[in-house]
């Protein structure tokens, strides 16, 4: 009935001086509430896996007073002569990576760095190992605190959110050795947007308002290679479980989190605003390419019939159940590394994971978007925030 902009235009003018019916208010009104209570029981949940997973909840740690005390004293600058060590535990407790805080030792011996170690963290092992490899911990070695903080370092492909996070954590860790006024910034705000934040920027602001106004099946083509090229593979950004938690337990700071909080919106905000499936339809990377690949053969795809459908309807609500499980007892909290939207960061996926997703594109030419319906953890909790029917 309506198409393009003047469309969309009446459509406005249709419903802004249409009165509704009450029914159709009462129905409007019990929709948005079973949204907004699929919401917060979503967020219940996770904010248990994230309290679980690392024991901290919106950058709170949850520790007995004692403990957080003991911690400070431990992550406090100590001397030993003329070296020098920082721990940054305490000094980059909100400093993030992509799974939760990355905390260093920085040594210092006669006024210069000779290393930079990682401690213990939450990342996936995957990407933060690319971090190690790469060789961007020893960019500060042989420099001058006042040098070190003065430098620019570019983060690692494939591992953004961990990479700027030990940037980060270097900057906060050495602030008290400079002169904060002339060199340094806050760590929090001093980094920039890199090039592939920018275009996921423009590339998620477009999925999240040209399809209200364009109703074209080439525009959403070209939407859905933006997704699987820009979000997918040079960004690698998506929400999944790991993104989720991260942003639950911990307090999201830097340029990495325009992109999250835009993708977020578009998952959990839209629905309430009568979208649902917005995310899953219009940003998902991983959808975009099964979609694409189901495109390469349009006429002949398989029919499952409905018993079929149903009982891997019923399989992907077992497995669901399982993983969540898994979250809130701390058996298995590994599992979410292992997400096939992670086989867009190449360089640093598992191998089986890459393959299991390579796998599910090949299943796509023949059954649309089967990791969707049947599979996806993230997609599921998606469904039950937005208590969608299970089919």
């Amino acid at each position: 009935m309506f198409h393009g902009i003047d469309g969309y235009l009446a459509k406005i003018h249709y419903f802004c001086t249409t009165k509704p019916t009450n029914a159709e208010m009462n129905k409007k009104n019990k929709r948005i509430a079973a949204n907004v209570i699929g919401l917060v029981c979503t967020f219940l949940m996770m904010a248990a896996a994230a309290m679980m997973m690392n024991g901290r909840l919106l950058g709170h740690a949850l520790q007995a007073p004692a403990e957080v005390e003991a911690e400070a004293v431990a992550t406090s600058e100590v001397s030993h002569g003329d070296t020098i060590f920082i721990n940054t535990t305490e000094a980059g407790k909100d400093i993030t990576g992509y799974s939760g805080p990355t905390p260093l030792k920085i040594a210092i011996v006669d006024g210069r760095i000779v290393s930079v170690t990682a401690l213990p963290n939450s990342e996936t092992p995957g990407f933060f190992g690319r971090v190690e490899k790469s060789g961007l911990l020893d960019s500060w070695n042989g420099l001058t605190p006042k040098e070190a903080a003065a430098k620019q370092v570019d983060g690692v492909t494939g591992a953004t959110f961990s990479s700027q996070a030990v940037i980060a954590n270097v900057r906060a860790g050495i602030q008290p050795l400079v002169d904060a006024e002339d060199t340094l910034t806050d760590p929090d705000s001093s980094s920039s947007p890199s090039a592939s934040q920018i275009a996921a920027i423009i590339v998620l602001i477009a999925a999240m308002s040209l399809p209200l106004f364009i109703k074209n099946k080439k525009y959403r083509i070209v939407q859905q290679i933006l997704n699987t090229a820009i979000l997918g593979f040079w960004a690698g950004t998506f929400v999944d479980y790991t993104m989720m938690l991260n942003v639950i337990g911990n307090s999201p700071t830097a340029w990495a989190t325009v992109v999250t909080v835009l993708m977020l919106i578009a998952a959990f905000i839209y629905p309430l605003l009568g979208k649902d499936g917005y995310y899953c339809a219009w940003v998902c990377p991983l959808g975009s390419l099964q979609e694409l690949a189901s495109r390469c053969n349009p006429n002949h795809r398989l029919k499952l019939g409905n018993k079929t459908i149903k009982v891997l309807t019923t399989l992907r609500m077992i497995l669901w159940g399982a993983l969540m499980l898994c979250l809130w007892t701390g058996l298995w909290m590994s599992w979410i590394d292992y997400e096939l939207f992670t086989a867009f960061i190449v360089e640093s996926a598992a191998t089986g994971v890459i393959i299991a997703a390579a796998l599910m594109v090949v299943i796509s030419i023949f059954i649309p978007r089967p990791y969707c319906r049947f599979i996806c953890p993230t997609g599921t909790l998606l469904r039950m925030a937005q208590n969608l029917k299970n089919k």
